[in-house]
């Protein structure tokens, strides 16, 4: 699975042999409908088949986009996008995962949907080892239209959502709400993941989520922005607080910024994770703000922080699976423990393991474990815990 991420890290934007694959920005698929007046969360709005490619060639997989109806952080309805892989041969009855990749970003271009047809995305590797266990994937764009990254109610509804619309789009095969369900994520994506986990009970309890798997999550955001800031991954404290300001505006991180932060803003709104990490890299934050002001520690800024922190939106019930990285130079394994702990005193099966690696390398080694922890959870054999 190393070998094949490392040739998608050098995949180019389009299936050989087809005709380059549109922005979504330009593309009239992904475009806001006139009204949602009597859709609910999860109907489907439009559908169609899709190829997906990697490294410039399409894979066998038989796959399709689904706009569905969602939510953003205020409860306003918005039109997302997911898509729907089938595997080769399925499993005797029906499985889904719901697949969170780690989008940590605010450009449309990065979107999975957008990436898995134009062979750009660095997760269909680990998308591939979910299908040819025989199980369906649906992977949301769960960020919505507007990108609003690290705010965790639109993450978690476009999640859920996109599992209802997978669901009840008859093509897939699934067996509609019955269906078992396992959730999974690496880093942005385990956020993703977590606030889905979180609101299942709640927001959509008809679903039968037996599950969930989550690799380098940031459980709680100050500290992931505060030990980010000046180091090599300082470019996600500033895609970050960009962010969550399209879904908090009062956090006021327009009026903190300088012209050289409002340039940044611009920029980083359109490129990717992997770009503006490597463009601004051991940068700090206060370097692009008013009198050097340090927005991190703001009032404003740390209430929205608490707001989205993991296991700020609810109490889930199905178990859970968390992996850490002993030398994680982005994410604290001591905080993911803290919210395990949290979790068993609820009476939860939790599992959370550190192993050996940082948050780069653990996004492979790691895998492997989540995907032999789903597969238990659908076989129905009891969930491992240490509590």
């Amino acid at each position: 699975m190393a070998a094949l991420v490392t040739v998608v890290l050098c995949a180019p934007a389009g299936i050989a042999n087809a005709e380059p694959v549109p922005d979504p920005r330009n593309d009239p698929f992904y475009s806001q409908p006139a009204s949602f007046t009597g859709r609910t969360h999860g109907q489907l709005l439009n559908s169609r088949p899709v190829d997906i490619g990697v490294a410039g060639v399409k894979l066998p997989y038989t796959a399709y986009q689904l706009k569905y109806v969602s939510t953003d952080t205020t409860g306003a309805p918005q039109a997302n996008v997911a898509t729907v892989l089938k595997p080769l041969s399925r499993t005797s009855s029906p499985k889904l995962v719901s697949y969170q990749p780690a989008i940590d970003s605010l450009s449309h271009r990065c979107d999975p949907s957008y990436q898995l047809r134009s062979g750009s995305s660095l997760e269909i590797p680990f998308i591939a080892v979910l299908l040819n266990q025989g199980w369906t994937v649906v992977v949301p764009d769960y960020l919505g239209p507007d990108h609003p990254w690290g705010a965790s109610y639109v993450e978690g509804h476009g999640t859920l959502d996109g599992i209802r619309a997978a669901e009840n789009f008859a093509p897939a095969g699934l067996g509609g709400p019955a269906t078992p369900v396992a959730l999974t994520g690496y880093s942005g994506g385990a956020h993703g993941t977590e606030a889905a986990y979180e609101l299942a009970p709640t927001y959509p309890p008809e679903l039968n989520i037996v599950g969930a798997a989550m690799g380098g999550l940031g459980a709680e955001e100050s500290q992931v922005l505060r030990g980010a800031n000046g180091r090599l991954f300082s470019g996600v404290v500033f895609a970050k607080l960009f962010g969550l300001e399209r879904a908090y505006p009062t956090m006021g991180i327009g009026d903190m910024l300088n012209a050289r932060g409002r340039q940044l803003r611009n920029r980083i709104a359109a490129v990717c994770v992997f770009e503006y990490t490597a463009a601004y890299a051991f940068q700090r934050v206060q370097s692009y703000t008013m009198n050097g002001i340090d927005p991190l520690f703001v009032p404003a800024v740390t209430v929205v922080f608490a707001k989205n922190n993991a296991g700020a939106l609810g109490a889930p019930r199905a178990p859970s699976y968390y992996y850490n990285a002993s030398a994680d130079e982005l994410v604290e394994p001591a905080n993911v423990n803290k919210l395990a702990a949290r979790y068993c005193a609820r009476g939860l099966k939790v599992q959370s393991v550190t192993e050996a690696g940082d948050h780069a390398t653990l996004w492979v080694t790691g895998f492997p474990g989540a995907v032999n922890w789903i597969a238990g959870r659908f076989a129905r054999t009891p969930a491992p815990s240490a509590c």
